[in-house]
C-alpha cells in the first residue's frame, strides 16, 4: 500500500511537471509576442510627439468596439471569477478580445498597463490545453491557474512573485498549496522563454545598508500607512469614476471622445510624462532622481480617467508608478533615502491595491535585492491592512 501511494504521488508530480512546462512554453511564446508588439507600437508612437492628439479618436474607437463588436470580452475580473466559481471554464475562446482596445489606448498615450492581456492570454491558453486534453474540472482549474500565473510572470519579470500573485489575487487570505508546484514551474518556464525571445525586464538591486538610526523604522511604519491609504483612495477613485461615467446618459463612444479630449487637455496643461506606461519616470524615481511632489496624484488622475472611460488596459503598471513616486514624495518629506522608499512604495502600493502582500514582498526580493526585502515586506503588510481589504479586482474573494 505504501509503495502504491508513493507511485501515485510520483506520477502525479511527473504529470504536472509535463503539463506546466507545456503551458509555460505556450504562454511564454504568446505573451512575449504581445509584449514585444506593444513595446514596438509604443516606441513608434513615441517618435511622433503629437501622437497623443489621437486620444479622442482611440477612446472613441475602443468604446465602439466594446459596445458593438467585443460585447463578450474576457477581462481579468472575469478570469478570476471563472477560476474561483467555474473551475476555470472560460467562455468565448482563449483570445482576449480586449487586446485590440489595449493596443489602441496605449499606442496613443492612455494611462494603463499591459499586464491584464498577458494574464488573460495565459488563462486562455491553459483553458485551451484543458479542452484538448479533456481533463476533469479539478485539473482544468489548475491548468488555467498555471497559465494565469505564467502570464503575470512574463510581465513582472519575476517568476516566483508572478506565480504567487496569480494565486494570491484569487482570494485574500487563502493560498492554494496544491497548485504551487505547477504554478512555479509554468511561471519559471514562461519567464525563461520570454527572456530567450528578447523581452527585457526591470531589475534594479539597491545598494541598501540596513540601519535603524535616525528613525528609519518609524519612517518605514509611517510609509506603510501612507501607501495603504493611497491604495485605498485609488481603489475608491477607480470605482467611483467607473460608476459616475456609467450613469451619464450619453452614448458610450461619445463618452470616449470627451474622455480623450479631457486626457489630451490635461497632458497639455501638465506633462505627457503621465501618459502611457510611464516607465521612464518610474525608473528614475527608483534610481533616486527627484520627482515633483504631485506626480503620484496626477498619475492617479490620468489613470482613473483612462480606466473609467475606456474600460481597457491593466491597473498594475499605474499602481506601481503611483507607489514609486509616492515613495519618492514621502522620502523628500521625511529626509529619507528616495531610492529606498521609492522601491518600498513600488511594492507596497501593489500589496494594498490588490490584497497580495506575500507576492509583493517576494517581488521586492526579485527586483530590488534581499537587503531591502524584509523592510519592504513590513511595509507591504501594513499597506495591505490599511487598505481595508479593498481590491481593484472586484471578483477577488475575501477568505
Amino acid at each position: 500500500m505504501r509503495i502504491h501511494e508513493e507511485l501515485i504521488l510520483f506520477f502525479t508530480v511527473l504529470k504536472w511537471l509535463v503539463l506546466s512546462i507545456l503551458i509555460g512554453c505556450l504562454v511564454g511564446l504568446a505573451a512575449s509576442g504581445f509584449i514585444l508588439f506593444i513595446h514596438y507600437i509604443i516606441e513608434r508612437s513615441d517618435h511622433y510627439e503629437n501622437a497623443f492628439y489621437l486620444l479622442p479618436l482611440s477612446f472613441f474607437t475602443a468604446n465602439v468596439l466594446s459596445q458593438f463588436v467585443l460585447k463578450r470580452h474576457l477581462g481579468t475580473d472575469a478570469v478570476i471569477a471563472a477560476i474561483n466559481k467555474n473551475n476555470g471554464r472560460i467562455e468565448g475562446g482563449f483570445i482576449p478580445t480586449k487586446i485590440v482596445n489595449v493596443v489602441l489606448i496605449l499606442a496613443t498615450g492612455g494611462s494603463a498597463g499591459k499586464e491584464s492581456p498577458c494574464a488573460q492570454i495565459g488563462a486562455g491558453l491553459g483553458s485551451l490545453c484543458a479542452n484538448l486534453l479533456r481533463v476533469d474540472e479539478v485539473d482544468r482549474r489548475k491548468m488555467v491557474l498555471c497559465g494565469f500565473c505564467a502570464g503575470f510572470s512574463c510581465v513582472f519579470g519575476a517568476p516566483i512573485a508572478g506565480a504567487l500573485f496569480g494565486i494570491e489575487v484569487l482570494a485574500a487570505g487563502l493560498v492554494l498549496y496544491d497548485v504551487l508546484l505547477p504554478a512555479f514551474v509554468a511561471s519559471i518556464t514562461a519567464y525563461q522563454v520570454s527572456s530567450a525571445l528578447g523581452v527585457t525586464f526591470f531589475y534594479y538591486p539597491l545598494q541598501f545598508v540596513p540601519a535603524f538610526e535616525h528613525g528609519f523604522f518609524v519612517r518605514l511604519l509611517m510609509g506603510g500607512v501612507l501607501f495603504g491609504l493611497c491604495a485605498y483612495l485609488f481603489i475608491r477613485a477607480v470605482r467611483e469614476g467607473t460608476r459616475l461615467t456609467s450613469q451619464i446618459p450619453v452614448w458610450r463612444p461619445i463618452k470616449g471622445l470627451v474622455g480623450g479630449f479631457l486626457l489630451m487637455g490635461l497632458a497639455l496643461l501638465f506633462s505627457r510624462d503621465y501618459l502611457g506606461l510611464g516607465l521612464n519616470l518610474m525608473e528614475a524615481a527608483i534610481q533616486g532622481a527627484p520627482t515633483p511632489w504631485y506626480t503620484f496624484l496626477l498619475k492617479a488622475l490620468f489613470t482613473v480617467i483612462t480606466l473609467s472611460i475606456s474600460r481597457s488596459g491593466s491597473v498594475i503598471t499605474p499602481v506601481l508608478f503611483i507607489g514609486a513616486t509616492a515613495g519618492s514624495f514621502f522620502a523628500a518629506m521625511t529626509g529619507a533615502d528616495p531610492a529606498t522608499f521609492a522601491a518600498i512604495g513600488f511594492v507596497s502600493m501593489l500589496a494594498g491595491a490588490t490584497n497580495t502582500p506575500i507576492a509583493a514582498s517576494i517581488l521586492a526580493t526579485e527586483l530590488f535585492g534581499a537587503t531591502v526585502a524584509p523592510y519592504a515586506a513590513i511595509s507591504c503588510v501594513i499597506s495591505f491592512l490599511m487598505s481595508g481589504h479593498q481590491s481593484l479586482y472586484t471578483t477577488q474573494l475575501l477568505a
